[in-house]
């Protein structure tokens, strides 16, 4: 557990034409209050949730996370959620990205989200949460 430095939250929302930009809310948790270092890219988001606990453990050598995501809206939001881990010196662990998973959250609820490291290498991971469109998509010609 001593070495557990989780991060937690990117949320994406938007992209840009070269490369993807972060979106919504994005804390980072290192000993101390994961609050203190919240960073907010879309306002609009950031104030629709919020992330209000985040707990790690060991479970077989494996590091075992639970982050709780609650809503700041009135009504319910579509969502999507990924979880990236991390080895010792930061390094994306390859070929490991859990698939987008759905998620509504409704109207001023809590959500628990859990992910747990798919090697005793992954010492600290990432959460992106992105927006769905509930509208429908056309493709024109």
């Amino acid at each position: 557990m001593k070495y557990i430095v989780p991060m937690c939250a990117v949320l994406l929302l938007s992209a840009c034409a070269t490369q993807p930009v972060t979106s919504g809310i994005a804390v980072e948790q290192n000993k101390g209050n994961f609050n203190d270092q919240l960073r907010v890219d879309n306002p609009d988001l950031g104030e629709k949730l919020a992330i209000t606990d985040v707990k790690t453990r060991q479970t077989n050598q494996l590091t075992d996370v639970v982050v709780t995501l609650s809503s700041q809206y009135k009504k319910s939001q579509y969502l999507q959620y990924q979880f990236k881990w991390f080895d010792k010196d930061g390094f994306l662990i390859k070929g490991n990205h859990s698939p987008w998973q759905p998620l509504t959250l409704f109207g001023f609820a809590n959500t628990q989200l859990p992910g747990l490291a798919p090697s005793s290498d992954a010492v600290t991971f990432s959460l992106a949460v992105r927006k769905v469109s509930t509208e429908s998509q056309e493709f024109k010609d």
